[in-house]
């Protein structure tokens, strides 16, 4: 496996897509995802071509692993989210243009933190539990993308994160996302972090009970104050934290090793919402975690009695 880090070189920041190159050499990354904006805009990579990024990324031995276009295709509005369907589509003739075979997006929420689900400790089919009808719009929305990126090669991961507005953000949901769009050009982003303020808990069942549907890992750590959660519950707001690779509660050897047995081998990809460690500081200090624990590439070998959840 291969290690990278998620950044948006070129916009909104001073950071040159030479100088991210640079670093990531520096640091020990082998690539690096981007946001579908700044020197990763899809509108410029579709009028300019792929060159400049793509060249200006291998002068420095590093590749783009992966683009990130989070796009809401679940949203109340129609037109809006008839837009946002438009952005990722192009979001994926990019991906190719780029020779770029994943594009990490959301499966999106017109209301956020798992409200979807509707008044708390109320049955499934309650009046305010909107999942079987959000399924079904991810269902329209998504069956015309699934059938672009398979024509194209590429291969669509969602996140699985919560408080982004998505509900793609638990074993439940995902079931329901995948029958409903059964593509194999659509899969999971593995994030671990999330499962754990969330008591899906261990995270490697987790991982092996989905094998062969993660598509990508974009990967942070999450430390979990049961003192804090003790004084203000599960409601509270600050009993839980991200952290990057390896200052949190997850055993990444474990984790690393669950992804492999689960017929994972691509990147593993750092992100970094760490209070206590932001900045480049944290990227290399998560990619140093996560480097020491993968073994050598030649005495890698895969699972030979591989752990089945399902």
């Amino acid at each position: 496996m291969d290690i990278g880090f998620f950044t948006n070189a070129g916009a909104e920041t001073n950071w040159s897509l030479d100088e991210c190159g640079s670093w990531a050499k520096a640091n020990d990354f082998d690539c690096v995802r981007l946001a579908d904006s700044g020197v990763a805009d899809t509108n410029r990579i579709l009028d300019q071509g792929p060159n400049e990024l793509r060249d200006g990324l291998a002068q420095h031995d590093i590749y783009l692993a992966c683009l990130t276009a989070h796009c809401n295709l679940l949203d109340d509005d129609e037109s809006q989210r008839g837009a946002e369907q438009e952005r990722l589509l192009r979001a994926i003739e990019a991906a190719a243009l780029l020779e770029c075979p994943v594009v990490l997006t959301g499966s999106g929420c017109p209301v956020r933190n798992g409200t979807f689900y509707g008044m708390y400790s109320s049955p499934p089919g309650n009046g305010s539990d909107r999942s079987d009808e959000l399924v079904a719009r991810y269902k329209e929305m998504f069956t015309p993308v699934a059938e672009h990126a398979s024509g194209l090669g590429i291969r669509i991961a969602l996140d699985v994160a919560v408080r982004m507005g998505n509900i793609g953000c638990n074993p439940e949901m995902w079931d329901k996302l995948l029958d409903a769009v059964p593509d194999e050009s659509i899969g999971l982003s593995c994030d671990p972090s999330h499962w754990v303020w969330m008591g899906i808990m261990p995270a490697e069942d987790v991982i092996r009970e989905y094998a062969g549907r993660w598509y990508f890992a974009d990967l942070k750590d999450c430390e979990v104050s049961p003192r804090m959660r003790y004084r203000q519950g599960v409601i509270g707001n600050w009993w839980w934290q991200y952290r990057v690779c390896g200052r949190g509660d997850l055993n990444w050897a474990t984790v690393i090793h669950a992804l492999s047995e689960s017929g994972y081998n691509y990147v593993l990809d750092v992100e970094n919402e760490d209070r206590g460690m932001p900045g480049l500081a944290g990227f290399a200090y998560g990619g140093r975690h996560l480097r020491q624990l993968l073994p050598d590439a030649g005495q890698f070998q895969p699972a030979k009695d591989a752990w089945r959840i399902r």
